[in-house]
């Protein structure tokens, strides 16, 4: 299993915008099966991303993402005095967390079964700040989009750097590998929360 992780720090008003075009970035290059870009694109900070034109993949990302900023308004892992870009500010801290399984059937004697196998997985670490003047949110939103340039550029290396992991296609279904968005801070249900729970037992 590939695991990509990004760490992220943003202005908490710039959250969901920003991840939604890093989530967007990572499917529009993720999904094998028949896909049409979005026309035109979307655009956020001045930046430009690709996303696939398809209502209910849009659907479950601006769900996750809602409950994404629920999760940063009530994160327990809350920092106070943070320095950030020379300034003290108070972070809190979330993660959302994507998702590509391949269905494999595993045989029985006299029976077969289905599992999905996770063969990719990528980490979002959010640190959501609340700039406390006019020259901090300036500052905080340059960074912004600094740091979104550089990751739709890491995901664009990532995926053309890394594909002897992908599985072969062994299905004529529209989406090939099902895939999951998730919010560790809700559940432990994550392939990352099964893996360590393995590794304990």
């Amino acid at each position: 299993m590939l695991l990509i992780t990004i760490d992220i720090v943003l202005d908490r008003l710039l959250i969901r915008d920003v991840i939604k075009a890093i989530l967007s970035s990572i499917f529009f290059h993720r999904l094998f099966g028949s896909i049409r870009p979005l026309s035109p694109p979307r655009e956020v900070l001045e930046i430009t991303y690709p996303s696939v034109d398809d209502p209910a993949l849009d659907a479950l990302i601006d769900e996750k993402l809602t409950r994404l900023t629920t999760a940063l308004d009530t994160s327990s892992q809350y920092i106070a005095n943070q320095p950030y870009s020379g300034s003290t500010q108070h972070q809190r801290k979330a993660q959302i967390v994507v998702n590509f399984f391949e269905k494999k059937t595993r045989k029985a004697w006299f029976s077969k079964s289905e599992e999905e196998v996770c063969w990719e997985e990528w980490l979002i670490n959010i640190s959501s700040i609340t700039p406390r003047n006019e020259t901090e949110k300036i500052r905080v939103a340059k960074s912004a989009e600094n740091q979104l340039q550089a990751i739709i550029m890491k995901v664009i290396d990532i995926v053309n750097d890394n594909k002897d992991h992908i599985p072969p296609i062994a299905t004529t279904e529209a989406n090939p590998f099902p895939y999951q968005i998730s919010i560790p801070s809700e559940t432990e249900d994550t392939w990352g929360s099964v893996f360590k729970k393995i590794l304990v037992e």
